[in-house]
């Protein structure tokens, strides 16, 4: 079976239950954290998978990657995930869960990647920018510094992109450079 289709039906259903319970917004937040913990600790995976550890473990260890409190839903809804044994796509889960929400939501994702830190006056009228383009909904934004861009800026909204980085103009006049050079041979 596809581990996707599953993961989807996972977290279809989480959402499902969480907005029935009034708890979306809660479950959001938890999720974002354990997503985030996946990806900082890939041995919680691992740990995840060791068939010695018991359920009893696994949600002690899920509940402090969530942040140390989990809502009385998404315990439920982990005890049944570890019932089925499904706690080798949580991590999918999770992210799931978490574009479903913001599709629910209208909840666009900006990031704004520089090669030095910028100043909060900049950044929030970079961010002002961005909501002034959103026809409808949120924004989540985010910036990060990235010297291996060596100038410049990327920034991601949703699934755009738009790299003005030093970095990718080296690569366009090194590959244009590389062209007009092999018809010259």
């Amino acid at each position: 079976m596809n581990i996707g289709i599953i993961a989807m039906r996972y977290a279809n259903a989480l959402f499902g239950y969480a907005v029935e319970n009034e708890v979306s917004e809660k479950v959001y937040q938890e999720m974002l954290s354990l997503s985030g913990n996946f990806s900082k600790v890939p041995k919680l995976r691992t740990a995840l998978s060791n068939p010695i550890l018991s359920g009893k473990d696994k949600l002690e260890l899920l509940t402090s990657a969530v942040g140390g409190v989990m809502s009385k839903e998404l315990e439920r809804f982990m005890e049944l995930v570890l019932k089925n044994h499904r706690e080798k796509i949580l991590q999918f889960v999770a992210l799931l869960y978490l574009d479903i929400y913001r599709k629910a939501n209208h909840i666009n994702r900006g990031r704004l990647i520089t090669a030095t830190s910028l100043e909060k006056e900049t950044e929030d009228h970079i961010k002002n920018m961005i909501l002034g383009r959103v026809h409808e909904g949120t924004v989540e934004f985010e910036t990060c510094v990235n010297p291996d861009i060596e100038g410049g800026f990327i920034l991601d909204i949703d699934t755009y992109r738009l790299d003005a980085s030093v970095a990718n103009q080296f690569k366009r006049i090194k590959k244009q450079f590389i062209e007009k050079n092999k018809r010259i041979i």
